[in-house]
């Protein structure tokens, strides 16, 4: 009866829609009605499509009714209920094109959300993240903060794959922004696993357990909390701390919540074997093969991966030929799925198992060369989007004030006076551009000449007078008798000083290079106490950077670091690097003692002042007593 009711229905609705009059408007309250009561019922897929069909055969190629957005949408939904993944691509683009032709900001947003979600699952991962780039600015068009941290979170995910764990930070990062806690606890719990996760792999276990924590008190999902405080024991797992890890996974396991057949409870399982194997147990094989054999029920082929690694691990000096058995099949599965680092944990064990065997280390090396080269041209893929989708947003700002302002004044003024006015300032700009242009020439050849001098002296003072200096406590070494320990250690002490000054005056790298060099001179100054974040490095076009421009900011910044270890006591200093107004920014704080009151700039720091101002830039140094120092710097580019 049922059906029948719903063939009535759909008969009266073709029949109405035939007989319309050529004035009737195609957006009827009753189609979205009656397509809710069609899905009510046990209606087939081929019936479905049928109705849809038959409204969007009449609405006319040109038409801009916003009933076809939601047609399409559906459409794309039914297939992707039915699993074929082809069809629902299609559809997926169908929406994008007719959304984009419409300019219908809505239906972007959830098309180039839906055909990154595709691109995900055909493992193309640059798409994805091009799409989710585009359904977040689309969101972002819409005020709609919830879909903008959504969007930002599956960036970030789709990052923690590509093992750009820093990049997948300063995404997660961005999206709490948009996450107000009172409405938004399911992806705010979420945010914090992935942080978890993120600092668990960067080995920073003490902040990965902060994060998990925080990920099961803010989740209000019983499922979801099971997931969070599994995350939870796997970092307490890699801190060693494995009676802890233990603690959890054993609650989990007789959490009522979890289905014992489901994959979660075999992630568990096998998590659990492996702790009490690192805490000294033997009695774990039989969990290592209950977990399996759920994996294999379930064809959970990335979670065999996972299991085969283990047992390979488990077995390699107990039974060495059941290891091999374990491995081979991991492997295979690696292969079947694209997972490389599988096949690379396999090979290790293999190579421990029989060290002579060339194969296996010519095929581990390749494996490896191959994922680091693929995981640099991601990430170089990843930063290039990022930085072309910030240009894009600020030309159109700076587009959308041109024209704003360029209205103002043609409404106004008269055209005769504008272009008075027109000619006047240009023949002042070029003037003063003249002016400055020649300006700017002498300083950068003064400067130049200075750091020639520079390199000079680290040449003469490396090649002459280091080495003259080693010679003589070569010799002094090798002489015959006792030598005297005094004039030993003062001979050191010239010689460490003369290459320390060629080291501050050595030729830097400039491009892409220099942000290498500045990276791991920044990242020395961290140890002993103190731990320094940079932020924004990866963004910068160094290339714009001139030579002279590059020695100022690096001698700058250290100048900076030195004196934050003489005189600050920091433990934590930030480095927040960023363009404004085509100008590069630099902001630099700490949590030292920061600045007493009257206290006056030193030597080094005036002259860092006046080397900063030497490029053309500017330089602001303060804080206060007990809370820290800042400083900003800007270049312009």
């Amino acid at each position: 009866m049922k059906k029948l009711a719903t063939v009535l229905i759909l008969s009266f609705l073709l029949f109405s829609c035939q007989n319309q009059p050529k004035e009737f408007s195609i957006q009827n309250p009753n189609y979205k009605e009656l397509w809710r009561n069609l899905n009510n019922t046990k209606t087939s897929f081929s019936e479905k499509s049928r109705f849809l069909d038959s409204i969007y055969n009449r609405i006319p190629n040109n038409s801009k009714d916003t009933l076809i957005l939601w047609l399409v949408i559906e459409k794309s939904n039914l297939f992707y209920d039915e699993k074929i993944s082809d069809s629902v691509f299609y559809y997926d683009k169908l929406l994008y094109r007719k959304a984009k032709k419409l300019n219908n900001p809505k239906y972007l947003s959830i098309a180039t959300n839906n055909i990154g979600s595709d691109f995900e699952k055909f493992g193309q991962l640059d798409s994805a993240y091009y799409y989710y780039k585009l359904s977040e600015k689309y969101s972002l068009e819409l005020y709609d903060s919830l879909k903008v941290a959504r969007r930002l979170l599956n960036i970030a995910e789709i990052q923690q794959e590509n093992n750009d764990l820093f990049g997948a930070k300063e995404t997660v990062v961005d999206a709490l922004v948009y996450l107000p806690y009172e409405t938004n606890s399911r992806y705010l719990a979420k945010s914090y696993d992935l942080l978890g996760s993120l600092n668990r792999h960067l080995l920073n276990y003490d902040d990965a357990i902060e994060y998990h924590e925080k990920a099961v008190n803010t989740s209000e999902n019983k499922i979801s909390r099971a997931a969070f405080r599994n995350n939870l024991a796997l970092a307490y797992r890699d801190k060693a701390n494995y009676n802890r890890a233990i603690e959890i996974l054993n609650s989990i396991i007789e959490d009522s919540v979890l289905n014992k057949n489901s994959n979660r409870y075999a992630r568990v399982l096998h998590n659990l074997a492996v702790n009490k194997w690192k805490n000294g147990s033997k009695n774990v094989e039989e969990d290592f093969i209950n977990a399996i054999q759920l994996r294999k029920a379930n064809k959970d082929l990335r979670g065999l991966v996972s299991s085969y690694t283990t047992l390979g691990e488990y077995y390699a000096r107990r039974k060495p030929l059941l290891a091999k058995k374990y491995l081979d099949t991991l492997v295979q599965i690696a292969r079947k799925v694209n997972m490389p680092q599988g096949e690379i944990d396999a090979l290790e064990i293999y190579m421990e198992l029989q060290p002579q065997n060339v194969a296996h280390k010519d095929r581990y090396i390749f494996l490896k060369d191959s994922l680091y080269q693929q995981e640099l041209k991601v990430k170089t893929q990843f930063a290039k989007m990022k930085y072309d989708d910030e240009q894009e947003k600020a030309r159109l700002l700076a587009l959308e004030a041109e024209t704003a302002q360029k209205e103002a004044q043609l409404a106004k003024e008269g055209a005769q006076r504008i272009l008075l006015l027109s000619l006047l300032a240009l023949v002042l700009m070029g003037g003063t551009s003249y002016y400055f242009l020649l300006r700017q020439r002498h300083k950068k050849k003064t400067l130049q000449e200075i750091y020639n001098t520079e390199k000079e002296i680290s040449k003469k003072i490396h090649d002459g007078l280091a080495n003259d200096v080693y010679g003589v406590m070569t010799a002094v070494q090798h002489q015959k008798g006792t030598p005297n320990d005094d004039i030993l250690d003062q001979l050191e002490d010239i010689y460490q000083r003369t290459r320390d000054i060629s080291h501050d005056t050595r030729e830097l790298a400039t491009g892409a290079a220099f942000a290498i060099e500045l990276k791991d001179m920044v990242q020395g100054f961290s140890g002993s106490g103190t731990k320094v974040l940079i932020k924004g490095l990866e963004r910068i076009p160094w290339e714009k950077l001139s030579e002279h421009k590059c020695v100022a900011l690096h001698r700058t910044l250290k100048e900076l670091l030195v004196n934050m270890k003489k005189h600050s006591g920091a433990g934590l200093v930030a480095l927040n690097f960023g363009i404004k107004r085509k100008r590069l920014q630099v902001e630099y704080s700490d949590n030292g003692i920061g600045v007493q009151p009257g206290q006056q700039h030193g030597v080094g720091l005036q002259n860092t002042e006046n080397r900063i101002q030497s490029v053309g830039g500017q330089f602001t140094f303060g804080g206060v007593a007990g809370k820290g120092a800042k400083a900003t710097l800007t270049i312009p580019l």
